[in-house]
């Protein structure tokens, strides 16, 4: 008896040949190109999906730069009023502010003790502008006037309370809620237990005036980016 096989026989098929299509290449245009300075007829066409958009209105020339403060204050009363599109860049208790009229801000807490309703000055305008202009005091560079300057005449003077004059209203003088933070060191049994609070006082910022007026040490331009 012919024992049988336990190898398969191997099966051979012969896969169809796939043949590469190749198109001729496009005729050249018979037409010539308009030249890229003249528009298409249908570019002047407005599409449908932008037909409800207004039309774009051309470019306004740019506004010269003033030579004078009373030019500058013009610009500036121009684009804004005393309580609305205007700001000022002060600096209060070592920190730089920007303010708007109406803006409430909290400050570590005034000394001597103010009462609610008093009625405070800014001292420190480093700058005052609206939407497109600017003017700048020397001290509102200071970072980058200082590196040429001795060091016995760092003192750069701000915008002068005769151009520009802000008043600040106290609200309240209130403290932080208590914290507590404990210090722990294991091998040595050091445990501490620290409670603070801190003070603040809270304040209202009032209308930006501006006074017409020419002063020395003013710098005009339009504001930095």
């Amino acid at each position: 008896m012919r024992a049988r096989s336990l190898i398969p026989q191997a099966i051979t098929a012969r896969l169809p040949s796939r043949s590469l299509q190749t198109t001729p290449p496009l005729p050249p245009p018979t037409t010539a190109l308009p030249p890229s300075d003249t528009p298409l007829a249908s570019s002047s066409k407005r599409p449908q999906h932008l037909a409800h958009l207004p039309p774009i209105l051309p470019r306004q020339p740019a506004t010269p730069l003033p030579t004078s403060v009373p030019e500058a204050i013009s610009l500036l009363k121009s684009q804004s009023t005393q309580s609305n599109g205007i700001y000022v860049i002060a600096r209060l208790f070592s920190r730089t502010f920007l303010l708007h009229p109406r803006d409430i801000i909290s400050v570590p807490k005034i000394r001597p003790i103010r009462a609610p309703g008093t009625i405070l000055r800014l001292t420190r305008i480093q700058e005052v502008g609206s939407r497109d202009f600017a003017i700048r005091a020397p001290s509102a560079d200071s970072k980058i006037l200082r590196r040429h300057m001795d060091f016995d005449a760092r003192t750069l003077p701000d915008i002068p309370s005769e151009l520009v004059t802000c008043e600040l209203t106290v609200l309240e003088n209130t403290t932080t809620p208590q914290e507590i933070r404990f210090k722990l060191k294991r091998r040595k049994g050091y445990r501490k237990t620290i409670k603070a609070r801190h003070a603040w006082t809270r304040v209202k910022v009032g209308d930006i005036v501006l006074n017409s007026g020419a002063h020395e040490g003013v710098e005009l331009g339009a504001p930095s980016q």
